[in-house]
């Protein structure tokens, strides 16, 4: 793994209020699949009979903090998308208290390469798929992945893309010059016959062909915060109409059992109560079709409940 100087105690901390990976370059401590003493058994039986258990009607979605979430299918496939872990490189500091748990799905997903959404190494995956583009099926999942940019200017209270581009020694760190680190895979998951849309961090105003991909979606996850650190009050709002979802679903904000102030995130509680909303008291929900009648935009908070924390108490 690569070792990089940390400029003393202000610049640590400097460093650790930007919230991106470390833009000089990535350690990794690679994958450690090898080790499990796991197999895909339950993957072969999706393969013969479509799932794992019988059609629930409905599609289960836990929150794991940061951008984190596992989406089950009706038929019990289990999907991660957006896992975090603290820089490897140490350079932007420690944002979380303890490593992300060692999750059990199906398969595992990463929006982008960033430390706080790809640390596919801790799950205990049957599958991974890293930034995909295109479309994939199993069982009654069916995924899309749509290729397009990250968030390049920082709405927010802190400016972390000016600091990446004095790292960087870039100019612009927007499209079509930006580094690997600033792509970004939207991902449609289409299950129960809804459609689920995980924005990751893409920018608020991707180009016509991007929306003419994704269509209208039923429910949304939406990096918005108090910080206003990946999208702000109003494109967030945006976005989520665009896509015409009954359902908004924030993240990417400060959950204290499991982040440090030193992220700069805030919470989205603000955000969510400027809508209609349900201020969610567990850290997992199931919904249904029928959940998404008489609802427009109707924001679904899990605030600091989360897998997570539960998981670390042997919850």
């Amino acid at each position: 793994m690569r070792k990089y100087v940390i400029f003393g105690a202000v610049g640590t901390m400097a460093l650790a209020a930007i919230g991106i990976g470390a833009v000089m370059a990535y350690g990794t401590s690679g994958l450690d699949t090898w080790k499990s003493g796991k197999n895909h058994n339950r993957v072969i039986q999706v393969q013969n009979e479509g799932g794992v258990q019988a059609d629930s009607g409905k599609v289960g979605i836990a929150f794991f903090s940061n951008s984190a979430f596992q989406v089950t299918s009706p038929r019990g496939i289990r999907i991660m998308v957006d896992p975090w872990r603290n820089d490897p490189s140490g350079a932007w500091g420690l944002w979380y208290r303890m490593e992300f748990p060692a999750a059990e799905v199906d398969i595992g997903m990463s929006t982008h390469a960033h430390f706080d959404h790809d640390a596919l190494g801790r799950l205990e995956a049957n599958m991974l798929l890293d930034r995909m583009a295109g479309t994939f099926e199993l069982g009654d999942v069916m995924i899309t992945g749509v290729a397009d940019k990250h968030q390049c200017v920082a709405p927010g209270i802190v400016a972390w893309t000016d600091a990446v581009k004095q790292f960087e020694g870039r100019d612009n760190v927007c499209p079509p010059t930006n580094a690997r680190h600033f792509d970004n895979n939207l991902y449609i998951i289409e299950t129960g016959g809804m459609r689920l849309l995980m924005w990751g961090d893409n920018r608020p105003n991707p180009p016509q062909e991007i929306w003419d991909r994704i269509g209208e979606v039923d429910v949304i996850f939406v990096p918005v915060d108090g910080s206003r650190h990946i999208l702000d009050y109003e494109q967030a709002d945006s976005v989520v109409a665009r896509t015409g979802a009954k359902i908004a679903i924030p993240h990417h904000y400060l959950v204290p059992e499991t982040t440090y102030v030193t992220s700069t995130l805030m919470p989205a509680a603000e955000w969510a109560q400027t809508h209609e909303h349900t201020m969610l008291d567990k850290p997992s929900i199931e919904i249904s079709k029928a959940d998404l009648e008489g609802k427009s935009g109707h924001v679904y908070y899990f605030g600091s409940n989360n897998m997570a924390t539960e998981m670390a108490k042997g919850g």
